[in-house]
Protein backbone atom coordinates (compact mmCIF):
# COMPACT_ATOMS: atom_id res chain seq x y z
CA UNK A 1 0.00 0.00 0.00
CA UNK A 2 1.56 3.31 -1.14
CA UNK A 3 2.04 5.89 2.00
CA UNK A 4 0.28 9.04 1.56
CA UNK A 5 2.78 12.06 0.93
CA UNK A 6 2.86 15.36 2.74
CA UNK A 7 -0.05 16.98 0.70
CA UNK A 8 -2.76 15.68 2.01
CA UNK A 9 -5.81 17.46 3.44
CA UNK A 10 -5.53 16.01 7.06
CA UNK A 11 -2.20 17.42 7.41
CA UNK A 12 -3.53 20.58 5.78
CA UNK A 13 -5.88 20.83 8.64
CA UNK A 14 -2.69 20.03 10.97
CA UNK A 15 -0.19 22.28 9.72
CA UNK A 16 -3.08 25.35 9.63
CA UNK A 17 -3.00 25.28 13.44
CA UNK A 18 0.31 26.76 13.24
CA UNK A 19 -0.40 29.59 10.36
CA UNK A 20 -3.85 30.14 13.03
CA UNK A 21 -1.54 30.75 15.78
CA UNK A 22 0.52 33.35 14.03
CA UNK A 23 -2.59 35.11 12.93
CA UNK A 24 -3.84 34.96 16.35
CA UNK A 25 -0.51 36.09 17.90
CA UNK A 26 -0.38 39.16 15.32
CA UNK A 27 -3.82 40.55 16.15
CA UNK A 28 -3.16 39.99 19.89
CA UNK A 29 0.02 42.30 19.51
CA UNK A 30 -1.45 44.69 17.62
CA UNK A 31 -3.03 45.48 20.76
CA UNK A 32 -6.26 46.67 18.67
CA UNK A 33 -7.70 42.78 18.04
CA UNK A 34 -10.50 42.42 16.35
CA UNK A 35 -11.31 39.89 19.36
CA UNK A 36 -14.52 38.70 17.31
CA UNK A 37 -11.70 37.02 14.85
CA UNK A 38 -9.34 36.35 16.98
CA UNK A 39 -12.11 33.71 18.82
CA UNK A 40 -13.48 32.34 15.08
CA UNK A 41 -9.97 31.40 14.40
CA UNK A 42 -9.37 29.36 18.13
CA UNK A 43 -12.60 27.59 17.78
CA UNK A 44 -11.71 27.02 13.76
CA UNK A 45 -8.37 25.77 15.10
CA UNK A 46 -9.69 23.35 18.03
CA UNK A 47 -12.04 21.90 15.47
CA UNK A 48 -8.93 21.34 12.79
CA UNK A 49 -7.45 19.22 15.52
CA UNK A 50 -10.79 17.00 16.31
CA UNK A 51 -10.92 16.76 12.58
CA UNK A 52 -7.42 15.90 11.04
CA UNK A 53 -6.75 12.68 12.72
CA UNK A 54 -10.78 11.35 12.03
CA UNK A 55 -10.15 12.39 8.30
CA UNK A 56 -7.20 10.85 7.70
CA UNK A 57 -8.44 7.67 8.76
CA UNK A 58 -11.38 7.89 6.80
CA UNK A 59 -9.62 9.15 3.56
CA UNK A 60 -7.01 6.17 4.33
CA UNK A 61 -4.62 9.09 4.54
CA UNK A 62 -3.63 8.27 7.91
CA UNK A 63 0.83 7.92 8.63
CA UNK A 64 3.84 8.39 10.59
CA UNK A 65 4.26 11.64 9.63
CA UNK A 66 0.86 12.92 10.09
CA UNK A 67 1.02 11.16 13.96
CA UNK A 68 4.20 13.39 14.03
CA UNK A 69 3.25 16.84 12.47
CA UNK A 70 -0.21 16.81 15.54
CA UNK A 71 1.66 17.17 18.32
CA UNK A 72 4.49 19.17 16.84
CA UNK A 73 1.18 21.86 15.24
CA UNK A 74 -0.33 21.64 18.52
CA UNK A 75 2.00 22.51 20.54
CA UNK A 76 3.40 25.50 18.18
CA UNK A 77 -0.33 26.73 17.89
CA UNK A 78 -1.17 26.83 21.43
CA UNK A 79 2.19 28.39 23.00
CA UNK A 80 2.05 30.71 20.26
CA UNK A 81 -1.73 31.63 21.49
CA UNK A 82 -0.37 31.55 25.32
CA UNK A 83 2.47 33.51 24.57
CA UNK A 84 0.16 36.04 22.86
CA UNK A 85 -2.28 36.35 25.95
CA UNK A 86 1.15 37.40 27.49
CA UNK A 87 2.12 39.93 24.96
CA UNK A 88 -1.86 41.01 25.43
CA UNK A 89 -0.78 42.08 29.27
CA UNK A 90 -3.85 39.30 29.46
CA UNK A 91 -1.35 37.02 31.94
CA UNK A 92 1.82 37.22 32.62
CA UNK A 93 4.19 35.71 30.71
CA UNK A 94 5.95 33.03 33.66
CA UNK A 95 2.76 31.42 33.13
CA UNK A 96 3.29 30.24 29.85
CA UNK A 97 6.56 28.22 31.23
CA UNK A 98 4.71 25.23 32.24
CA UNK A 99 3.43 24.34 28.64
CA UNK A 100 6.41 25.34 26.78
CA UNK A 101 8.40 22.82 29.81
CA UNK A 102 5.87 19.97 29.30
CA UNK A 103 6.18 19.95 25.55
CA UNK A 104 9.91 19.94 25.69
CA UNK A 105 10.14 17.46 28.47
CA UNK A 106 7.73 15.12 26.48
CA UNK A 107 9.47 15.51 23.06
CA UNK A 108 12.31 14.38 24.89
CA UNK A 109 11.19 11.63 26.57
CA UNK A 110 9.42 10.35 23.44
CA UNK A 111 13.35 10.59 21.92
CA UNK A 112 15.15 9.15 24.00
CA UNK A 113 12.46 6.37 24.20
CA UNK A 114 12.84 5.97 21.15
CA UNK A 115 16.70 5.32 21.11
CA UNK A 116 16.04 2.64 22.60
CA UNK A 117 13.75 0.77 20.93
CA UNK A 118 10.57 1.41 23.08
CA UNK A 119 7.35 3.79 22.07
CA UNK A 120 5.75 6.02 24.13
CA UNK A 121 2.53 7.11 22.73
CA UNK A 122 -0.09 9.71 23.05
CA UNK A 123 -1.44 8.82 26.63
CA UNK A 124 -4.88 10.10 27.52
CA UNK A 125 -3.98 12.76 29.79
CA UNK A 126 -2.25 14.09 26.64
CA UNK A 127 -6.09 14.37 25.11
CA UNK A 128 -7.55 15.65 28.23
CA UNK A 129 -4.53 18.47 28.73
CA UNK A 130 -5.50 19.40 24.92
CA UNK A 131 -9.62 20.18 25.81
CA UNK A 132 -8.26 22.11 28.86
CA UNK A 133 -5.94 24.18 26.86
CA UNK A 134 -8.59 24.74 24.11
CA UNK A 135 -11.02 25.58 25.74
CA UNK A 136 -8.82 28.02 28.28
CA UNK A 137 -7.64 29.47 25.11
CA UNK A 138 -11.59 30.32 23.91
CA UNK A 139 -12.67 30.98 27.52
CA UNK A 140 -9.94 33.58 28.40
CA UNK A 141 -10.93 35.20 24.87
CA UNK A 142 -14.59 35.24 25.49
CA UNK A 143 -13.59 36.89 28.93
CA UNK A 144 -11.90 39.61 27.22
CA UNK A 145 -15.15 40.05 24.53
CA UNK A 146 -17.02 40.43 27.74
CA UNK A 147 -14.86 42.96 29.37
CA UNK A 148 -14.20 40.56 32.44
CA UNK A 149 -11.47 41.13 35.08
CA UNK A 150 -8.14 39.87 33.61
CA UNK A 151 -7.81 37.47 36.84
CA UNK A 152 -10.15 35.24 35.34
CA UNK A 153 -7.76 34.71 32.56
CA UNK A 154 -5.11 33.67 34.95
CA UNK A 155 -7.35 31.65 36.59
CA UNK A 156 -8.91 29.85 33.12
CA UNK A 157 -4.70 29.23 31.98
CA UNK A 158 -3.70 28.78 35.31
CA UNK A 159 -6.11 25.21 35.29
CA UNK A 160 -4.64 24.70 32.26
CA UNK A 161 -1.02 24.93 33.21
CA UNK A 162 -2.07 22.09 36.20
CA UNK A 163 -3.57 19.72 34.23
CA UNK A 164 -0.62 20.62 31.59
CA UNK A 165 1.70 19.49 34.59
CA UNK A 166 -0.30 16.16 35.93
CA UNK A 167 0.15 15.13 31.49
CA UNK A 168 3.90 15.64 31.74
CA UNK A 169 4.19 13.69 35.15
CA UNK A 170 1.79 11.22 33.92
CA UNK A 171 4.51 11.00 30.24
CA UNK A 172 7.56 10.89 32.82
CA UNK A 173 5.68 7.87 34.93
CA UNK A 174 5.39 6.61 31.75
CA UNK A 175 8.48 6.68 30.37
CA UNK A 176 10.15 5.88 33.64
CA UNK A 177 8.07 2.34 33.50
CA UNK A 178 9.04 1.85 30.19
CA UNK A 179 13.01 1.56 30.83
Amino acid sequence: MKTPGFLTAPNFLTTSRVVLGIIIYALLASHTPLLWLVLALAILSELSDVLDGALARKLGQASGLGQALDPLCDSLYRLTVFLAFAIAGWIPLWLVLPFLFRDIIVSYARIMAASRGVSIGARRSGKIKAVFQGAAQIAVIGAHMLGLPDVLSWAFVGLAALVTLYSLYDYVLGFAKAQ
